[in-house]
């Protein structure tokens, strides 16, 4: 079982990661013309759409701004795999 648990943490870490990445992206104005960037884009879109429009994105001066969705996303994702560790793993 502790084989099982550490594989879901080890995916819940690739998952935050590639939505890290995401977020870094969106902030600094990444070109969506850039195949890694829209490789990361379109690999992440699934997850985070799922938490599209709960709060709206935060906009700063010069451009920068901060997708919500996505922060939304990784606190999610960590609190379901949290949940999910503590109902069906007992160590």
């Amino acid at each position: 079982m502790e084989i099982i648990a550490n594989l879901i943490l080890k995916l819940l870490y690739l998952l935050e990661f590639f939505l890290f990445l995401r977020l870094g992206l969106k902030f600094f104005g990444a070109s969506k013309n850039a195949f890694v960037v829209e490789q990361i884009y379109q690999w992440s879109d699934f997850f985070v759409s799922h938490f599209e429009s709960i709060f709206p994105n935060v906009f700063w001066p010069k451009g920068y701004f901060i997708e919500i969705s996505t922060l939304a996303a990784m606190v999610g994702y960590a609190l379901l795999v949290w949940v999910f560790l503590k109902l069906f793993w007992r160590g």
